[in-house]
């Protein structure tokens, strides 16, 4: 997950926030990516699918 978002930071500049889902496999990881950066770093909501909604129809989903 990283690796894709430095790849994205590096085209296109560092964001003020991300969100994303709860996905509890690289969360952590990800928020120190995130401090490292300066970048906020917001979860949806668990377990609900209209929180989800805009992460998923950016993605295409």
């Amino acid at each position: 997950i990283c690796y894709p978002t430095h790849a994205c930071i590096a085209a296109l500049g560092v964001p003020t926030e991300i969100k994303t889902d709860n996905g509890s496999g690289y969360t952590s990881r990800f928020q120190k990516f995130c401090m490292n950066w300066g970048i906020s770093h917001v979860t949806g909501i668990p377990h609900s699918p209209t929180g989800q909604a805009i992460i998923k129809r950016a993605h295409g989903v």
